[in-house]
């Protein structure tokens, strides 16, 4: 007979299991899960609307403040070059602009667009005119140098404080952001600024911190994960598809973060450390074809560009790849769709191999498989 000790022990082991299983879900990320979207303004949004309650608006009305110094470049134009006003203005507008960005979140796809606030009408058409004219160059760039110093440092708090790197909808929402920041203000070109520095540094630490801390895939007995419906299988699928759906998110900043830094984070660490003990383990089933094209799409097309062939951090996965094709070998449609990998990654001489073995000379030129910036 248990006694009441061994109940209880037994009771908080049980609990512990349940609490486990209950903190795997945890992985998940805002997009599984269907919250309504709260478009009420929050107590803080509602107070910060007194800020300026008791101020004139010829002193915190972004376009009034610019028409008194479009006024003064008008009339007075060597005086107002000399006193170098094109950087004194991201300083002077910098508290109400902020005031203006509290509601955007560049982390949602439904939040306001920066580009629509009456900040950015005001300081566009100080900075270029109202499309026919020709101002002096010193005040085009005011716009970016703008940017910088107020919608960067909002956006290098939401990266160091709220983004989650695992979260699909959070990453595509903010790096399109910053891909039309580089494209349409220059922001992530030549020698970075201190606001982009600070930005760039925390998005590293923090994809690095997720890879460091937060993945994790288990290593079981193989008896556990050849059983389709254990609940070791199940834990350990959902952790290897959280992880590739990481690298997915992690591609997303090519062009943006230096290549060295993403080729570490997902190769050698993500990739390598993680993903390949997976993979090599042959308990993917039905999966495994899928997991390696799901993977081979998460990686930069910028890294085999004009490249025939294989990234030395890429041979483990191309050695996995093909020797699943080898496994699979009478599988026409899987064949090809893995040859479709090995493409991605330029690993032309395997493909060449595999062809001239199994004889699918003609799908490689069907597909194109050998000159794939062109397919």
């Amino acid at each position: 007979m248990l006694t009441f000790k061994q109940v209880l022990c037994s009771s908080l082991v049980e609990i512990a299991v349940y609490l486990f299983l209950c903190c795997s879900v945890g992985v998940k990320t805002d997009e599984d899960f269907d919250t309504p979207e709260d478009t009420q303004p929050s107590a803080e949004e509602e107070e910060s609307q007194k800020v300026f309650s008791d101020v004139q608006d010829d002193f915190c009305n972004v376009k009034k403040i610019l028409s008194r110094f479009e006024e003064w470049r008008g009339c007075y134009s060597e005086s107002y070059h000399n006193a170098y006003i094109s950087l004194c203005l991201p300083k002077l507008l910098n508290p109400i602009i902020r005031h203006q960005l509290l509601a955007w979140n560049p982390l949602k796809d439904a939040s306001m667009d920066f580009e629509n606030l009456p900040w950015f009408t005001a300081v566009e058409t100080f900075c270029h005119g109202h499309g026919h004219e020709e101002l002096e160059h010193t005040d085009r760039q005011t716009l970016s140098n703008v940017i910088e110093r107020t919608v960067v440092p909002k956006m290098t708090a939401y990266v160091e404080l709220v983004w989650d790197p695992m979260s699909h909808q959070q990453s595509v929402c903010l790096t399109d952001v910053c891909h039309r920041l580089k494209e349409d203000y220059s922001t992530f070109e030549g020698e970075p600024s201190k606001p982009v520095k600070a930005f760039t540094e925390a998005v590293v630490r923090r994809l690095r911190s997720c890879v460091d801390e937060d993945v994790f895939i288990p290593l079981y007995p193989k008896k556990f994960l050849e059983e389709t419906s254990s609940p070791q299988r199940h834990f350990r699928d959902q952790q290897f598809w959280t992880a590739v759906k990481l690298l997915g998110n992690m591609g997303k900043w090519d062009f943006l973060l230096p290549d060295f830094v993403l080729k570490e984070l997902m190769l050698d660490k993500l990739l390598n450390r993680y993903l390949m003990t997976t993979l090599c383990s042959q308990t993917l089933s039905n999966n495994a074809v899928y997991a390696c094209k799901k993977i081979a799409d998460s990686l930069p097309l910028s890294w085999f560009k004009g490249e025939s062939t294989c990234l030395p951090q890429l041979q483990n996965f191309r050695n996995h790849v093909v020797q699943k094709v080898h496994a699979i070998c009478k599988q026409q449609s899987a064949v090809v769709d893995l040859l479709k990998v090995l493409s991605t990654i330029r690993c032309h001489d395997s493909i060449m191999a595999i062809a001239q073995k199994y004889h699918y000379e003609d799908a490689i030129y069907s597909h194109q498989l050998l000159n794939q910036e062109t397919a």
